[in-house]
């Protein structure tokens, strides 16, 4: 993917990995508010497993390169990196990001099903990519918890 300029190396601190997989956490957050509308809940739960795959690039010194296709590099990236419980990563942020985007142009597109379907995707992805993240043990107290405690 860096040959194909897909990625890109990009050296980052760890608290700018922290402070992206803070601004993750925060979207997943809105993503829950049950008065939310259904748009903005779709644009938050995806914002958030967006921000969560940057967060696992720039904390192996990358970024996606630009132009079409960027988000797809930064799940595709962040899938590689990851390992365990983030396989099919790709086709299922794919789906996610279609809800998304048909939300913005049909307003009939989205209902709550979608919704869940979303909010489903944001809360099994952030824990994969979380755990992927503390492996560098030095990360772990600068990181929310996801999901937060009660």
């Amino acid at each position: 993917m860096i040959d194909a300029k897909r990625l890109r190396e990009q050296a980052t601190s760890k608290q700018s990995v922290a402070a992206i997989w803070n601004k993750a956490v925060e979207s997943a957050r809105d993503a829950e508010i049950p008065e939310l509308s259904m748009d903005g809940a779709l644009q938050a739960a995806y914002n958030a497993g967006h921000l969560a795959a940057l967060a696992l690039l720039a904390a192996h010194g990358l970024r996606p390169g630009g132009g079409q296709g960027h988000h797809e590099a930064a799940f595709a990236g962040a899938a590689a990196i990851g390992g365990a419980g983030l396989e099919d990563l790709v086709p299922d942020s794919e789906e996610i990001r279609g809800l998304r985007k048909g939300s913005l142009y049909d307003p009939v597109i989205a209902g709550l099903e979608e919704r869940q379907l979303a909010l489903e995707w944001m809360r099994g992805t952030l824990p994969s990519i979380r755990r992927a993240l503390v492996a560098d043990s030095s990360l772990t107290n600068l990181l929310q918890a996801y999901p937060p405690p009660v």
